[in-house]
């Protein structure tokens, strides 16, 4: 179960900030503006927490997690941690976004 809500939350984490630093390149590069890298991080972040929480789901069904009253719970709490990374994830890159400087 430990397991479980670790490879959740850190393929989340990963996820999310593999989107960020992609995206802060492009910025960089003047392929995107600034607004809409930040537009872009926040809907990748979205249908990023959205996929690993339905995977998240799926598995802890598969695992027969959902059978146990306990289990449940734990599973309930992993999806919710998943979704909680991803949105910590989101703020930092919000956050930690620049523009490069024009001289």
């Amino acid at each position: 179960m430990i397991a479980y809500f670790l490879i959740g939350m850190v393929l989340s984490a990963l996820l999310c900030l593999g989107v960020y630093a992609l995206l802060q390149q492009r910025v960089n590069n003047e392929q995107l503006s600034l607004d809409d890298g930040k537009g872009y991080l926040l809907v990748s972040c979205i249908v990023v927490g959205f996929i690993v929480a339905s995977a998240g789901f799926y598995i802890g069904q598969v695992l027969g997690y959902d059978r146990q009253e306990h289990t449940s719970t734990m599973m309930a709490l992993a999806i919710l941690l998943n979704i909680m990374v991803t949105m910590l994830s989101l703020i930092f890159g919000l956050v930690k976004f620049r523009e490069p400087e024009r001289y």
